[in-house]
């Protein structure tokens, strides 16, 4: 139960919490390490939105853990941790899957959609619960308590189905890819394809593990969490790309060439991504507090 003086919490929560934010402190310094040893040249959307997601996570979790633990008394200022984390780690979570659609949807159209889905998300999903989290913990709390709660389960509900979306569209497009590519390569293609669906499969159901927590009514475990499963998910995120990556790469084709446009085939869906692929291919709801009450 959450209190102006804190939270009182029994054993088991806390060392939930503290796992938790070892986990996530742990595999942000993983994906970091990952991101600055594959990014050839440190530029570009993919590059920013992994990085960025990454710093957000551990922002995330050092709010939580000083809010839970009281070590720091100051509500205010926690949740200003807890947002400044809370926003760039599922933001950039959405940006990430953004970025690599390049990779294989060929139809502007679609990406373009994507981004203003994301947009959208940022102001009806971030900016209502960021107010009405700093009513829920001010000095008069009463009047924000009941439309934080429900705003909150509306906002992860919302960033699970653009996330599951953005997915689902990468994995279409990428089996139609694929299918160009299974006469030459058919055991690798199956290879690929099984590990892809797996790797979202288990997105999908994280989702659903957040969600059911956050229905269970247990907002200690589920904003901490969140921050670990984040992080989870960029460390799927570079076993799906270099899966992609490494399959293209025996096709032996010349994915480094820009000078000319180039029709959609297998060899060539990594140079459509530009920038961000070139640094790659040529060398190798966010977490609100939960409120207080008195």
């Amino acid at each position: 139960m959450a209190t102006r003086e804190g939270l009182s919490l029994q054993s088991l929560s806390q060392m939930l919490i503290a796992a938790f934010f070892a986990i996530a402190c742990s595999n942000v310094i993983e994906i970091i390490v990952l991101i600055f040893v594959t990014f050839k040249k440190r530029t570009g959307l993919y590059f920013w939105s992994l990085l960025v997601a990454s710093w957000g996570i551990v922002i995330h979790a050092v709010g939580f853990l000083l809010k839970f633990f009281r070590l720091c008394k100051n509500d205010y200022v926690n949740i200003t941790i807890i947002t400044a984390g809370g926003i760039p780690m599922v933001i950039g979570q959405s940006v990430v899957l953004y970025s690599r659609l390049h990779l294989v949807v060929q139809d502007r159209r679609k990406i373009r959609w994507v981004l203003v889905m994301i947009v959208m998300g940022f102001f009806f999903f971030t900016v209502p619960p960021t107010i009405l989290n700093y009513g829920a913990n001010s000095r008069n709390p009463t009047p924000f308590l009941q439309p934080f709660a429900i705003y909150e389960k509306i906002c992860l509900f919302g960033f699970s189905t653009q996330e599951c979306i953005i997915s689902g569209l990468y994995i279409w497009e990428t089996w139609k890819m694929l299918q160009l590519m299974k006469a030459n390569r058919g055991k690798d293609i199956r290879r690929v394809w099984k590990h892809l669906i797996c790797v979202n499969i288990l997105v999908i159901l994280m989702d659903f593990t957040l969600i059911g927590i956050e229905l269970g009514g247990q907002y200690v475990i589920e904003t901490t969490y969140k921050s670990a499963m984040y992080s989870v998910k960029l460390k799927l995120e570079f076993a799906v790309l270099n899966q992609l990556r490494s399959l293209v790469q025996r096709e032996k084709i010349d994915s480094c060439s820009y000078d000319t446009p180039q029709p959609y085939s297998p060899g060539n869906f990594l140079p459509s991504m530009q920038d961000d692929e070139h640094a790659i291919g040529c060398g190798t709801s966010f977490g609100t507090a939960p409120p207080s009450t008195d």
